[in-house]
């Protein structure tokens, strides 16, 4: 499944995105380790 980067907008696939994490009860795909560092530092994540 195509999905878009919420930090530089890049599009990619789920099933090969370089990080995952789940905010608020959804999750959300990285492009890159430092896209997820990046929203991490705006976002809380869920258990």
């Amino acid at each position: 499944m195509k999905v878009k980067d919420p930090v530089c907008g890049m599009v990619i696939e789920s099933a090969t995105a370089a990080a995952h994490g789940t905010y608020g009860g959804q999750t959300v795909y990285f492009c890159s380790v430092a896209c997820q560092a990046s929203y991490d530092k705006t976002h809380r994540r869920s258990a």
